[in-house]
């Protein structure tokens, strides 16, 4: 009977050929998105790209590309074709898994080309039962089916793994789906719900409160439903001016008790309640800040320097006791680099533990201050504000899992395989012969060595109890 002809669009959506397409055009457009810089202000693609190349990044939202409607649409059609193909060619892999391998014929069997041959005594039942305790010691559940010219024996390992490759299209389609469910225009036009997922930033300066976000799609203000404070920005350079690393303390606050405080770093993100905060950038406030740092419990203090009352007294909390600082008297000095002036204090401080400290301290450069039982380590800098970028994912531990599910199907497709043992227990001239006969659908010559090993060990078996 001729074989049913395919719906040429359901064909067409199983194809490989449109999978390559889809995939060709994913992986070109990414390009443009590693090119083109994402979520920057629009004055960067114009002063980067000029005004015209300006025009078709917003035309085409290349400036939000991976949460674009067009290539969330390139997403979309390649899911399509995964799930069509995978359902168009599954079947026919269920069959071959669940074949009746008992009932292929001995004839075809005996033309194969991996095979091995064992001489056997004694009469062709003898040596099946002897054949099936052998093969279920060596760990191969057997079926055995009785034959008008001897008895057949099947049994088979990995039949799963045949399976890998479609754990592979699930995982991808786990993928796929955590990347729509994390992306702020889902979120925005499907969900109609923007604090979903959403992706965003702050310029927040020391010591300084924020409760919301803005998003980068529309500058939008997004609330953050808690609190966040920069305790102190802390930044390093190289020696040529460049930023080597910068740091910020934040803390997190619920109806204005703080709940966590940690510092971060580039790499070193904060996660509270499904919402990340990375270290995206710095500005300098273009006003002074003393940093306090207290050497003994690695306690960080920040006071921000009003230049219209610079000798204003500062004060903190010790564990002893309070703690206070004031600028006693500051005046202007020529710059160790010889251009410009640059500002020289005389700086006063007490705490718990003694008389007041009194010290001299120049702009930029750090002094250690020495109390009887602590230490402290002060500097007078410029007062920056942390630039934080902000996001909200809730699909990324959909893809995290399907990266999971991915490695496991990948491990089972390439380096697992469906192996195949029959044992043929036929009458020769009086006395059984066992054909040990093998296939496997990838590793060939692997599983070769293993049936001459199965074959090999029978024989011996054979030979010590004769």
């Amino acid at each position: 009977m001729a074989a049913k002809a395919k719906n040429p669009v359901w064909a067409f959506l199983a194809s490989v050929q449109l999978a390559l397409l889809l995939i060709g055009l994913l992986a070109s457009t990414s390009i443009i998105g590693t090119v083109v810089q994402q979520n920057k202000p629009p004055e960067h693609y114009a002063e980067t790209w000029g005004k015209t190349g300006a025009a078709v990044i917003d035309a085409f939202n290349l400036d939000d590309m991976y949460n674009s409607v067009w290539f969330l649409a390139l997403l979309g059609a390649f899911s399509l074709n995964l799930t069509v193909c995978s359902i168009d060619r599954l079947p026919g892999v269920i069959r071959v898994v669940r074949k009746d391998n008992l009932g292929t014929a001995t004839e075809q069997l005996l033309k194969m080309k991996m095979q091995h041959k064992v001489q056997r005594g004694g009469s062709v039942e003898t040596a099946a039962q002897h054949l099936l305790g052998y093969l279920s010691g060596k760990g191969w559940k057997a079926a055995r089916r009785d034959k008008e010219d001897g008895t057949l024996f099947f049994a088979q390992k990995g039949g799963w793994t045949r399976y890998g490759v479609y754990v592979v299209h699930i995982s991808i389609l786990i993928i796929l789906l955590g990347a729509v469910i994390g992306s702020p225009t889902v979120a925005k036009k499907i969900f109609k719900n923007p604090q979903f997922a959403f992706k965003g930033g702050v310029l927040l300066p020391e010591l300084r409160s924020t409760e919301r976000i803005f998003s980068y799609d529309d500058e939008s203000e997004i609330p953050l439903g808690f609190t966040v404070r920069c305790n102190f920005f802390d930044i390093h350079f190289y020696d040529n001016g460049m930023p080597k690393d910068f740091v910020s303390g934040l803390t997190v606050l619920e109806q204005g008790k703080e709940v966590l405080t940690t510092n971060i770093e580039v790499n070193k993100p904060l996660t509270y309640k499904g919402i990340t905060f990375y270290q995206s950038s710095y500005n300098d406030m273009h006003r002074p800040i003393i940093h306090l740092t207290n050497l003994t419990t690695g306690k960080k203090t920040v006071f921000p320097v009003n230049p219209e009352q610079w000798d204003a007294t500062h004060s903190w909390q010790e564990e002893g006791g309070q703690g206070m600082l004031r600028i006693q008297e500051a005046r202007s000095v020529p710059a160790e680099n010889g251009t410009g002036t640059s500002t020289e204090m005389q700086m006063w401080l007490m705490d718990s533990q003694g008389p007041p400290s009194m010290f001299p301290m120049s702009y930029g450069r750090p002094v250690i201050v020495e109390r009887p039982s602590t230490k402290y380590e002060l500097k007078i800098g410029p007062h920056y504000a942390t630039g934080l970028q902000v996001s909200k994912d809730p699909g990324v531990w959909w893809v995290y899992s399907g990266c999971a599910l991915m490695l496991l199907g990948l491990y089972a497709a390439f380096f697992m395989s469906h192996r195949k043992i029959w044992a043929y227990v036929h009458e020769v001239n009086g006395g059984a012969v066992v054909v040990f006969i093998g296939n496997a659908n990838k590793n060939s010559l692997g599983f070769e060595k293993t049936l001459a090993a199965l074959a090999e060990g029978f024989s011996s078996k054979n030979d010590s109890s004769n």
